[in-house]
């Protein structure tokens, strides 16, 4: 079990990495958040979406970092980290992970880049949110947070998805403190 997490843990720090150099990232700049990914691992020692795995979330602390990670990380621009959602952005959009950074890079963000394919953005953002809903669903299940607290928490990942869709490059990323 420790070597398949160790294995799993040396592969999302490739995944971090590989994409970033391909964007032009500069090397410290890659390393710097390859390293906080690492240093940030959710429960269970795995690396994910602002070091949270969707699956692993037991904790209110645990869903409130997941919220905020679900805004992304400014400093990788446009792109804002959007490797927890791939799946997501592969099967919405059907396009390549290339041609995705390739229009990133052009400057349009995931809302732009929906509307070009003829794609509703909200579509998108609903499948981002239904996607990193079980974590929530788990909680309320456990007993852990009300019906109406997951509720909550699923309104305030709408947020956070819909600001990472959307969002124009310039405008400060929320601080999300629990719903």
């Amino acid at each position: 079990m420790k070597i398949r997490k160790t294995i799993a843990a040396a592969a999302l720090l490739l995944v971090a990495v590989v994409p970033l150099a391909a964007c032009g990232t500069t090397g410290e700049t890659a390393t710097t958040s390859a390293t906080t990914q690492v240093q940030q691992a959710g429960p269970g020692g795995q690396s994910g979406p602002g070091g949270v795995d969707v699956s692993s979330v037991s904790s209110v602390e645990d869903l409130n970092a997941l919220v905020q990670s679900a805004y992304g990380e400014a400093g990788l621009g446009l792109h804002r980290g959007h490797e927890p959602v791939q799946d997501v952005l592969d099967e919405v959009l059907s396009i390549s992970h290339d041609e995705l950074h390739v229009r990133m890079d052009s400057g349009q963000n995931l809302a732009a880049i929906a509307t070009d394919l003829g794609i509703d953005p909200q579509t998108l953002v609903d499948a981002m949110v239904e996607s990193w809903s079980p974590a929530i669903d788990d909680l309320v299940s456990a007993g852990t947070i009300t019906q109406a607290q997951g509720e909550q928490y699923r309104a305030a990942l709408t947020e956070a998805f819909t600001f990472k869709v959307n969002w124009d490059g310039q405008e400060a990323t929320p601080t999300f403190t629990g719903a």
